[in-house]
């Protein structure tokens, strides 16, 4: 027998395919990959993700994206191009941009649209311009006061004293929760007291702010001469 078939038989065991080249070389099948395989494995080879384009997006899905966006930034997306600007002026996004330019929070019921938000917005501000007054709203005052006022976070306060017949000396302060226009027809005015056992020289809400009113009151020091501090 000869040697060359014993070493072949080696080097391409039983079961195995063998191919010869023209220079003589053999290749065994038994280290190549069938080709069913190959395509298989380079059908299930993890893909690349790609990035889709913003614009490639339904405009209603485009739209509460930018609602997540500051107010400057909706402005700046809508100078990109034109479909940007037109979506930028979906009245939601409107509303927004416009509580900024006026410095106002929203504090509307959660059941008014964003179109009727944003028209009463408006209208706010409009009436301001023009200082047109359209509603007001009359409260009495049922007692003596020395006329020390403020107004902040919606209520209106102001400086009492004992009686109409005492000297111009504030012995505390009363307010009054002043209502919103829709609901004023239905809401009853109530003046709230606060008396002090000393006089009061002048008093500083910061209620929005702080939760504080801060008071400056009279202490008097007993020593040998009388006086106020």
């Amino acid at each position: 027998m000869d040697r060359r078939s014993l070493e072949g038989d080696k080097v391409n065991p039983p079961g195995s395919l063998a191919r010869t080249d023209v220079s003589g070389h053999k290749y065994s099948s038994q280290n190549t990959i069938p080709v069913h395989r190959a395509a298989a494995d380079s059908v299930n080879a993890p893909q690349a993700s790609q990035s889709i384009p913003l614009l490639n997006f339904p405009p209603e899905l485009i739209t509460r994206i930018l609602l997540h966006l500051s107010p400057l930034d909706i402005i700046s997306c809508g100078r990109t191009c034109r479909i940007l600007y037109d979506l930028c002026g979906d009245s939601a996004l409107r509303y927004l941009v416009q509580m900024e330019r006026c410095s106002v929070s929203d504090d509307m019921s959660s059941g008014i649209s964003y179109p009727e938000r944003l028209r009463l917005l408006e209208e706010r501000e409009d009436a301001w311009k023009m200082l047109d007054f359209r509603k007001s709203v009359h409260a009495s005052v049922p007692f003596a006061s020395t006329g020390f006022y403020d107004f902040t976070g919606g209520a209106f306060f102001l400086s009492t004293r004992l009686d109409r017949t005492s000297g111009p000396t504030s012995m505390g302060y009363s307010y009054l929760t002043l209502p919103s226009l829709p609901n004023a027809q239905h809401y009853k005015l109530e003046w709230k007291e606060f008396h002090f056992e000393t006089e009061m020289l002048d008093f500083a809400p910061a209620v929005r702010e702080h939760d504080l009113i801060v008071v400056l009151t009279v202490y008097v020091v007993s020593c040998s001469h009388s006086s106020r501090v």
